[in-house]
C-alpha cells in the first residue's frame, strides 16, 4: 500500500480508504495516477469496463516504461524486439 501512495503521491492512508469505498469523489488527477500506476484504464478503476487480462497489464506497463527512456535507448530496444522478431520467423 504504501509503494501504491508513493507512486501517485498521496498517504497511505488515503489509499486504504480509496480501497475500502470510504473515500468518496477522488480528484480525477487522483483516478488518473491510479489507473497509470496499475497499467489500466480509468474506465476499469469506476468499474465500467472489464479488467484486462494479467499479460495486457504487463504490456502496458512495459510500453510505460519505454516512455521514460532516451531516444537512444528506445532505439536499442526497438532494435532488439525486431532482431528477435526475425530469429523467430525464422523458426527453431
Amino acid at each position: 500500500m504504501q509503494q501504491v501512495a508513493d507512486a501517485v503521491g498521496v498517504s497511505k492512508a488515503h489509499v486504504w480508504e480509496l480501497e475500502k469505498g470510504r473515500s468518496r469523489n477522488p480528484p480525477f488527477e487522483l483516478v488518473r495516477k491510479l489507473a497509470t500506476h496499475y497499467g489500466v484504464s480509468i474506465d476499469v478503476l469506476t468499474g465500467t469496463a472489464p479488467e484486462p487480462a494479467p499479460e495486457d497489464i504487463k504490456v502496458g506497463r512495459m510500453h510505460r516504461d519505454l516512455e521514460s527512456l532516451s531516444k537512444r535507448d528506445r532505439a536499442i530496444i526497438e532494435e532488439l524486439i525486431a532482431s528477435m522478431k526475425a530469429r523467430a520467423s525464422e523458426g527453431p
